[in-house]
């Protein structure tokens, strides 16, 4: 059997950024559902609560996926362009100096890092697959 090298360091590194992710969500659940709920209110707080239970539970973020999709999005403001809604109300009212702030940009970026890494992972599973 012939191995290709660069498919199984590809392979290892996708499935060790999916494991680095999986081990930021445990760790920061708490700061996670602190940004949500700045961010986007009750509602959002709800969410992410969820997804941290889920990942407290031993599940994997794939089960997930689409509430860390929708709290990446909260989170980069992209919910924030309806001035009538209260995300836009809510990031309206966050000093750019509170601490709180910079804890949901680096939630942001850690999202957008796992999540890239999970479509990475995805994409390496189907071709080990085929």
């Amino acid at each position: 059997m012939e191995y290709n090298n660069k498919e199984m360091r590809a392979s290892l590194r996708a499935a060790a950024q999916r494991r680095e992710f999986i081990a930021w969500l445990r760790a920061d659940a708490d700061r996670l559902v602190s940004s949500a709920e700045l961010l986007g209110g009750k509602d959002w707080e709800t969410r992410s609560l969820a997804v941290a239970e889920a990942m407290a539970r031993g599940e994997v973020p794939e089960a997930v996926e689409e509430d860390l999709k929708d709290l990446h999005r909260l989170l980069k403001l992209e919910f924030a362009d309806d001035i009538e809604s209260e995300e836009a109300a809510r990031f309206a009212a966050v000093h750019p100096d509170d601490p709180r702030a910079d804890d949901a940009r680096l939630c942001a970026e850690a999202l957008e890092r796992g999540l890239d890494a999970l479509r990475a992972f995805a994409a390496v599973s189907v071709k080990e697959v085929a």
